[in-house]
């Protein structure tokens, strides 16, 4: 066979010129570097489009280990030792080059070749720049995704407790399907789906109306209306009627609407200004007013109550309880929820308010049961009776007690025995009216009058006011 025919699929590798080994060497790889079996640099080889080309150069003469990093030495050694000792297929070893003068490395992946049977070595390297930059630039990508992302996750939380803190009704629809996307509490609560979600339902299926399109078109228009930016609609539950105003925005390139929602007043209050009319009494009137939950949290208080109360201002009692300012504290708020929760209302109850710092008055309190959305409210109407309280306590002393009977007494009896009856009609009075002020629960009347429910017991049973089948 002519040489001219030998292949290199015929295992018969063409004579190459020594003058084009180091071109041949240096084209296939960024960096070469002929070593001896110790580590020494005999010489280096490098692609004429590798960029530190000069610095790699002053490695001739030097040991590997000399250029490594100190982590990359370890590597770079045990490599070579499995190299050394036979391992015709030992892996490539990823190292890192140190550049004088800099903070910089080089890394490099080498691959380790024989040479003859000299010992010598050829290492190929592979310049691994680019790739690092690559990792880099997916590392930074990465962190400024897991940034954006921590930064929505924010805003989405500052957003819901806006949304559930505020009273306002709010409600996010998609155009131009009409589709209800978002909304607070106070939108649920308004709309009668407490026990639903609004997210998901169409507008007609909210509010009455010729159909979805017709309403999303009117809202539409509305929108663009500054003399009139409201429309009234009536809800489909509970059938209330309310006002809403509509606002347009853009969103990811697609438009919405948010709807902000209010109870409409009934027409006959707009008529005889009868809502302004009790506006004007709850904030000027000269009796204290508050609104309490179920659980005795004041919900507003007009300035009659600060006053009374000695309260600055009012967001002094946001989240505060009545208990706080009544003088027998949750005994007066149960006798009086209770009863009004019964009956509806309760004209007239006797205790003492206690201020902000210590005074105490005695005040007559009308509680009436007002039932406002699924949530009851109380409304408590407070006047100040410490001008009277002197007066109707010796009207109550002499009224109460039977004066004709203690007259009849006299001579009759010592003075002692005389003083122990009166004491106890006394009594027997209080306790009568504190069993019938707490419905006959004797739990609560105990500690009302300030007795043990063991010492209240025995004054029932000495006056014959036990009833049979009364609750604690």
């Amino acid at each position: 066979m002519s040489e001219t025919s030998q292949t290199w699929t015929s295992g018969l590798i063409p004579q190459i010129a020594s003058e084009n080994v180091n071109e041949i060497i240096s084209r296939l790889a960024d960096l070469g570097l002929v070593i001896s079996a110790q580590g020494d640099v005999l010489g280096v080889l490098a692609n004429p489009m590798f960029r530190p080309k000069d610095i790699v150069a002053r490695f001739e003469g030097m040991r590997v280990q000399d250029t490594l990093t100190i982590e990359s030495c370890t590597k770079f050694e045990s490599r070579l030792a499995v190299f050394l000792e036979g391992d015709s297929h030992t892996r490539p070893v990823e190292v890192n080059h140190t550049l004088d003068g800099t903070k910089d490395t080089l890394p490099i992946r080498y691959s380790f070749h024989q040479i003859g049977e000299s010992g010598k070595i050829l290492m190929l390297g592979r310049d691994l720049r680019p790739i690092a930059d690559m990792q880099q630039q997916l590392v930074a990508a990465q962190l400024t995704l897991e940034r954006d992302y921590e930064a929505r996750r924010e805003h989405d939380m500052q957003f819901r407790v806006l949304m559930a803190s505020i009273d306002d009704a709010m409600m996010f629809v998609s155009l131009p399907a009409g589709i209800v996307t978002d909304c607070n509490p106070a939108a649920r609560v308004l709309l009668g789906k407490q026990g639903g979600d609004l997210v998901g339902v169409s507008l007609d299926q909210v509010f009455e109306g010729k159909g979805k399109g017709d309403l999303v078109e009117r809202l539409v228009a509305l929108s663009n209306d500054s003399a009139k930016p409201n429309a009234t609609l009536r809800t489909r539950t509970p059938g209330r009627m309310v006002t809403v105003r509509p606002v347009l925005f853009r969103r990811g390139g697609d438009q919405a609407m948010l709807c902000r929602i209010a109870a409409s007043a009934p027409e006959a209050l707009k008529s005889d200004s009868l809502q302004d009319n009790l506006t004007g009494l709850y904030e000027r009137g000269s009796d204290a007013i508050v609104f309490v939950s179920a659980a005795g949290i004041v919900l507003s208080a007009n300035e009659g109550f600060l006053n009374l109360a000695d309260v600055t201002h009012g967001l002094a009692l946001k989240g505060r309880s009545i208990v706080d300012f009544l003088a027998r504290g949750t005994v007066d708020l149960n006798v009086m929820l209770d009863n009004a929760a019964r009956s509806g209302t309760m004209r007239s109850y006797a205790t003492r308010v206690t201020g902000e710092f210590g005074a105490e008055r005695a005040v007559e309190i009308a509680t009436t049961h007002v039932q406002t959305g699924s949530e009851p409210v109380f409304a408590l109407v407070l006047r100040d009776m410490s001008r009277k309280e002197p007066e109707r306590a010796e009207t109550q002393q002499l009224g109460e007690v039977d004066i004709q009977s203690v007259i009849e007494l006299i001579g009759s009896q010592s003075l002692r025995d005389i003083v122990a009856k009166t004491t106890d009609v006394v009594e027997k009075m209080c306790i009568e009216t504190a069993v019938e002020l707490t419905s006959n629960n004797r739990v609560a009347a105990a500690e009302m009058l300030g007795l043990s429910r063991q010492s209240l017991y025995v004054k029932l049973r000495k006056y014959g006011l036990l009833k049979s089948g009364s609750g604690d």
